[in-house]
């Protein structure tokens, strides 16, 4: 469940676990006032199947969980390598190929823990992507590894000094109505880039 985006909390498995003993008529010694099993038989549940953990879940939109996957990234790549072949274009050295990506960051909504696989280094859990005020960062990189310092917006249209006094050296701000990049943003963020 948790590789489709809808992992089970542990209140999720215990229940789910009652529900099952009850209606197959199984003998349990389950809490039937919370219709729950309990701490303990979910401490051995874990340690019965060692390939399972608690995690927190990472927020991730409905949309961005339909948009970034194997195929997509795959054919983004093939229609790059067509492009450089037609065009007789050289490959670009590491130190000329940046990637500038902008991230909203949520401030109220946070995904409980849930059970998923052991391994696992990214476990996401489906939320809304209108939850609460949002803060983007604009992130660039290059393949060789140099950054350009953030950029970082702000739900005001105000945004006042000291909102850099602890952020990365060289870093800039700026302020929209819902937090969000936009073009005048998006302009003064390429300039500072160059």
């Amino acid at each position: 469940m948790s590789q489709r985006l809808f992992g089970l909390s542990p209140k999720d498995v215990k229940q789910m676990v009652f529900q099952f003993c009850e209606e197959n008529r199984i003998i349990h010694k389950f809490n039937c006032e919370t219709k729950s099993a309990g701490k303990e038989w979910f401490r051995g549940f874990l340690k019965r199947h060692n390939e399972l953990s608690v995690r927190v879940a990472e927020s991730t939109s409905l949309h961005r969980a339909i948009g970034f996957n194997r195929i997509k990234v795959n054919r983004f790549y093939d229609e790059l390598e067509k492009m450089f072949n037609a065009n007789g274009m050289q490959i670009i050295p590491p130190s000329n190929l940046f990637n500038v990506d902008e991230s909203g960051l949520s401030i109220c909504y946070k995904p409980g823990k849930i059970v998923a696989l052991k391994g696992k280094h990214s476990v996401g859990g489906l939320t809304s992507s209108e939850r609460g005020k949002t803060i983007t960062i604009v992130c660039c990189q290059s393949a060789s590894g140099f950054f350009v310092p953030p950029m970082l917006i702000y739900p005001r249209i105000r945004v006042k000094p000291e909102f850099l006094d602890k952020a990365l050296i060289g870093s800039i701000s700026g302020g929209s109505k819902n937090g969000w990049i936009t073009t005048e943003l998006f302009e003064i963020w390429f300039d500072h880039f160059l």
